[in-house]
């Protein structure tokens, strides 16, 4: 019989209202796309099983967590803007001033050809450190989606805020005075577009149709695994 089955699954829904981790299909809706055979599932999910070292070390069960889900820079930002900085060698935001000096006192590219509009982008630490992310691996990942058309400068990790600086790289220097000033009125708003195209395009890690992976370590008896002892008795082990 399907009623109390069905009946329960139903309540069950209601039961889970409000849960980030039980945000499944369920009740009505999951009960017909069961009798429908449907494809095309609301919430698609998977079981992912563990094997070797990461079934019993919580630190690498997360660092495979961190590998599957996707991660683009929009979620590990916690703001950005854009400002009007025309030398880069010597910033006009005082809180960028010490280490932006240190960095360009031997610069590896030519800061004439850097535009004077400027994207800085800070990022969240906490989010930094729960994502397994370094500072260098981002700047890898800006430039390889924007190659030498951004200049990107970036802190140190233990530095006290994760700062970003992108600039667009000019590359026709040959330009006359009259076309340079068009281009610099619209380089912010060509900076905006790479703004908005870098924190929801740019994926950092992570398979893309993978939106969000959860740990879990069972605690009951029926969700653990199951072993054969050399006794030929049935132990329960809980793993991650």
């Amino acid at each position: 019989s399907l009623g109390e089955p069905a009946t329960q699954m139903t309540l069950n829904t209601f039961h889970y209202a409000g849960v980030s981790a039980k945000n499944v299909t369920l009740g009505v809706p999951r009960l017909k796309e069961i009798i429908n055979v449907s494809k095309q599932l609301k919430t698609p999910s998977l079981t992912v099983y563990l094997t070797g070292a990461a079934t019993k070390d919580a630190d690498r069960a997360k660092d495979v967590l961190c590998k599957l889900e996707h991660t683009t820079l929009r979620k590990v930002t916690s703001n950005t803007a854009i400002y009007y900085d025309p030398n880069p060698q010597s910033t006009c935001i005082e809180e960028d001033e010490d280490w932006v000096s240190i960095f360009y006192e031997m610069p590896d590219f030519d800061p004439s050809r850097s535009s004077p509009w400027l994207l800085r982008v800070e990022l969240d630490r906490k989010r930094m450190v729960d994502k397994k992310l370094t500072m260098e691996q981002i700047a890898d990942k800006v430039h390889s989606g924007f190659g030498d058309d951004l200049n990107v400068i970036y802190t140190d990790d233990n530095a006290d805020k994760l700062v970003f600086r992108l600039r667009i790289t000019n590359q026709d220097d040959k330009s006359s005075e009259s076309e340079e000033q068009v281009d610099k009125m619209e380089d912010d708003v060509f900076l905006r577009c790479i703004e908005s195209n870098m924190l929801s395009e740019l994926t950092l890690q992570g398979i893309q149709q993978i939106s969000k992976v959860y740990m879990h370590k069972p605690s009951t008896d029926d969700k653990k695994k199951i072993e054969i002892a050399p006794d030929g008795s049935f132990k329960s082990k809980a793993e991650w």
